[in-house]
């Protein structure tokens, strides 16, 4: 069984604090099969909270744009979005349901609490969030580099008129006074 980065051996380990996987010794990433994670998964007790994005060391290898196959069936894997603020992807085996995991991915999942969530992110329901989530972040960045300065004036507005139970009215009443 090969690495599908490198294509080094890979050899039986557990990852730190999880479930047993296979690690390459070049690239130090992870291939986990689906039914060793379910097992593993399985031993732990509840559900880890999540964890605030600024207490996971923001974690984003380089891709360099090429497929990996899978190290158990050579299928191509496909890429899921983690979200909630971590912005690498997962890589996935449609076929037998392996996970690969980059160096210092499981790291980051687990300071996150989402290392028992791996299941849900293949999801549609999941995935649908990631990608909302991204396109905010995408629509915020866009703005700030629009308005400059005034991003922050106009971002503070924005929060307050969320809250506000008379929105609408604040809404219309700024709209008729722009005209």
């Amino acid at each position: 069984m090969d690495c599908p980065v490198d294509y080094s051996p890979l050899r039986r380990t557990d990852i730190a604090q999880g479930p047993s996987a296979f690690t390459c010794d070049q690239c130090a990433g992870h291939w986990l099969r689906f039914g060793d994670y379910l097992a593993w998964r399985e031993g732990q007790t509840g559900d880890v909270p999540e964890a605030p994005p600024e207490a996971a060391g923001e974690l984003a290898p380089p891709r360099d744009g090429t497929a990996r196959r899978c190290p158990d069936c050579a299928l191509l894997l496909t890429r899921y979005q983690v979200g909630h603020g971590i912005s690498f992807t997962l890589d996935r085996c449609g076929n037998c349901n392996g996970i690969w995991l980059d160096e210092g991915e499981w790291a980051t999942l687990r300071k996150r609490g989402l290392h028992d969530n791996i299941h849900q992110m293949f999801g549609p329901g999941w995935q649908f969030s990631a990608r909302n989530e991204e396109r905010r972040r995408r629509s915020e960045s866009l703005f700030e580099r629009r308005l400059g300065d005034d991003f922050g004036r106009a971002r503070e507005f924005a929060e307050w008129l969320a809250e506000h139970p008379r929105r609408s009215e604040i809404l219309a009443y700024v709209h008729s006074r722009v005209r």
